[in-house]
């Protein structure tokens, strides 16, 4: 017991300074982190994996005479970089963005039974000037 009880005082303070030094990095890196979160997803590459597809149903169809269009996205987009991507990929100006969360049906093939996926959608509204050729014509 002899052994652990010779610590000196100088030693333990400079442990306590290196945590609080290791704690302090840590925060100031991850606010940066986040704060870049936006540009990095806006990039070409990441907006694909951001939105995936339209979705073209007659619902949707019957909503682009109201310029709304829906798009399947991850289900980790957000709202500001869903706008974000919509406005450079098809240089329109969006005015509301909302998100649904589409929850799985369940669905019987021969004698399987099973469940659809969950899924996110986005309904972008666009201004009354603008609209996405994406749409037209299907």
């Amino acid at each position: 017991m002899g052994i652990f009880s010779k610590k000196t005082e100088e030693s333990t303070a400079n442990v306590v300074e290196k945590t609080t030094a290791k704690r302090s990095e840590g925060k100031k890196q991850s606010k940066k982190i986040d704060s870049k979160k936006v540009e990095d997803v806006v990039s070409t590459a990441g907006a694909y994996n951001v939105i995936i597809a339209p979705i073209v149903t007659e619902k949707s169809h019957d909503m682009v005479s109201k310029h709304k269009y829906t798009f399947r996205v991850a289900k980790t987009a957000s709202k500001s970089v869903v706008k974000k991507i919509i406005e450079d990929m098809y240089g329109v100006t969006v005015e509301n963005v909302n998100m649904i969360i589409v929850k799985p049906k369940r669905r019987t093939v021969k004698q399987d039974r099973g469940y659809q996926k969950l899924y996110k959608k986005a309904i972008v509204t666009v201004s009354q000037k603008d609209h996405i050729a994406i749409f037209e014509g299907v």
